[in-house]
């Protein structure tokens, strides 16, 4: 099936917000109902095909986005819209609850791209906003298997095709943006769209195996993609030497993290909370430390200063790693069935069945693009569709010292204690309820200091309840500093203007980091802004509600309802957990 014209999106927004630009004095004599959700979900994926493919739904899998001009325009008049309909909906009240979660949570994307696309134009001053949609646009489609093989690349090759044109339309509106680009930006960009063109020229037809046919439409199809993507490179990189605008939001901070999270506690009062939470964590590190030190470094005797026993510890959890990606990905794996085995013979949380998960590093066709992190099957998919997990691993074409740095930082203790955040009953567990639940649009804009609190707590929980070894906690205990200090870091990133040597020390100094994890989180703060901020606030939000529940249910609290309580609504916010699950009435879930 082919995308509607963008005519047909623009007669959507009038039809049925009533029009793009209503008084809102007309938008209030509307009623509010489900429709308007799954109108914004089917106009979303008509407009973001490769985002429709991500979430299961095939009718878009030949497409790729069209985002010249008027397509964007008509993008943001149908969010200002949204928006302009839903806010008095939520401010009068009366509700269905249901509905109305799904309305929050709607009005944060749709003020998120009215943000986007207005505020900050990102089509215009951040050109990873191109290279983001171009260097996924195949992707899903070669690493699922929910549709035949030569259907699958069929569209693949389509949207490969495609990309000159989108190509265009990213040059056409970065021209003369310079002064208003980030170097950093740039320089990333550039680099991932020669990424991109590397992959497509020598990785792409690889897909198709042993099917003659497929590797020559392949072939074509990414030598085509290949030479606009080099373009887009060539056109990007004399920009970078021209751009002088800042990395960081700024004065824009504040609306971005309100409307990202849905905190609107000042944001002094988050960075203090959050550098009285590194200092604590800090303390409780170097506590368990000592407790444990004659465990983990036997007959070494133990320094006095907290700060050297603490990387004397972490040093050692280094230690204990693979040589090789294979036994790094073969660690994960073997983990990954241990966790499962753990949570059934603990009771922990009802597993969905059948699992059908499969671990394993990415395709070796990926040459020259990052492929990694959980792909899960989406809220459209069959239910038995696969979620793959495609470990993180160090390039093919890395050095031996790389190699061993990688495998030093991401070590055997980490992988028991990542292996809860992202598996089970962390990510994957997560993502297989929420696809399964009636409200799709809380699986496609969920919340994400629910996600990422989840997976944090899940990393606690499963060490509480007795898996893994003392250096595992510390590994897990590591990753808390580190947690704790991208939220610090994004703040005054954002805000106090701390710079990249800044953040480099504060990162090693204060949160007692590697090299590597510093360096990541300077990027990812100029580039994901404030998603770092979800891991140590979810973890807050979700281990808060746990000891309170614990609490008031005391002899009759079990893990496992508390677990299962907490997937019944889908990655909404906490606090709407936290009111089921602490109704003054019953003190039950209801």
């Amino acid at each position: 099936m082919r995308r509607p014209a963008l005519k047909w999106i623009a007669g959507l927004c009038v039809a049925t917000l009533v029009g793009c630009n209503a008084e809102p004095e007309t938008a209030r004599a509307v009623a509010v109902d489900h429709s308007i959700v799954d109108n914004y979900l089917e106009t979303y994926f008509q407009t973001f095909p490769t985002r429709a493919t991500a979430a299961g739904r095939h009718e878009f899998d030949g497409d790729l986005e069209d985002l010249g001009p008027e397509s964007r325009r008509t993008w943001l008049e149908f969010n200002r819209a949204t928006a302009g309909r839903i806010e008095p909906a939520l401010a009068s009240g009366g509700l269905d609850p249901e509905l109305e979660r799904d309305l929050e949570l709607l009005l944060r994307q749709a003020r998120r791209q009215v943000m986007d696309y207005e505020v900050l134009e990102r089509p215009h001053r951040y050109p990873l906003y191109w290279t983001g949609i171009l260097g996924n646009a195949t992707v899903f489609l070669l690493v699922r298997d929910d549709l035949p093989l030569a259907e699958r690349l069929g569209s693949a090759a389509n949207r490969a095709a495609a990309i000159p044109r989108l190509v265009d339309q990213a040059i056409e509106a970065l021209a003369g943006s310079a002064p208003a680009m980030a170097r950093e930006h740039c320089e990333m960009a550039a680099g991932q769209a020669r990424g991109t063109a590397h992959f497509y020229r020598q990785g792409f037809a690889e897909a198709a195996g042993d099917d003659a046919l497929l590797r020559e439409r392949l072939t074509a199809a990414g030598g085509v993609a290949a030479v606009a993507l080099e373009m887009l490179a060539d056109s990007l990189e004399p920009l970078c030497e021209q751009a002088s605008g800042s990395p960081r939001l700024g004065d824009h901070y504040a609306e971005r993290f309100a409307t990202f999270t849905g905190i609107s506690d000042p944001l002094e009062q988050v960075l203090n909370g959050a550098v009285e939470a590194l200092a604590e964590k800090r303390r409780e590190v170097a506590e368990y430390g000592r407790e444990v030190w004659q465990e983990v470094l036997p007959g070494e005797s133990m320094p006095q200063d907290d700060v050297e026993l603490v990387q004397r510890l972490f040093n050692r959890i280094g230690d204990d790693r693979a040589e090789t990606t294979e036994e790094y990905v073969a660690d994960f794996a073997s983990l990954t069935d241990a966790s499962v085995e753990f949570v059934r013979e603990h009771d922990l949380v009802t597993l969905p069945e059948p699992l059908t998960l499969i671990i394993d590093r990415s395709p070796s066709y990926f040459v020259g693009a990052s492929v990694g992190g959980v792909y899960a099957a989406g809220p459209y998919a069959p239910a038995d569709a696969k979620t793959l997990l495609f470990a993180p691993t160090p390039s093919d074409s890395a050095s031996a010292d790389a190699k061993r740095a990688f495998f030093r930082d991401f070590n055997h203790h980490f992988n028991v204690m990542i292996v809860p955040h992202e598996i089970i009953p962390g990510h994957y567990l997560q993502l297989k309820y929420a696809a399964s639940h009636p409200h799709k649009v809380r699986a496609i804009f969920g919340d994400g200091v629910y996600i990422e609190g989840w997976g944090s707590f899940c990393e606690r929980l499963m060490l509480d309840q007795g898996w893994g070894t003392p250096m595992a906690r510390l590994a897990h205990l590591k990753k808390q500093l580190e947690n704790i200090a991208r939220t610090i870091v994004d703040i005054r990133v954002h805000t106090q203007e701390m710079t990249r040597e800044e953040v480099l020390a504060f990162v090693q100094d204060e949160a007692l980091q590697e090299a590597q994890f510093a360096g990541n989180m300077w990027r990812r703060a100029i580039t994901s802004s404030p998603q770092l901020t979800s891991y140590y606030l979810g973890y807050a939000q979700v281990m808060s509600l746990f000891e309170d529940v614990r609490a008031a249910r005391g002899d009759e609290f079990r893990v496992k309802d508390f677990m299962n309580g907490m997937m019944e609504m889908g990655p909404v916010p906490v606090r709407h957990y936290r009111e089921r699950m602490l109704d003054s009435d019953s003190g039950r879930e209801r």
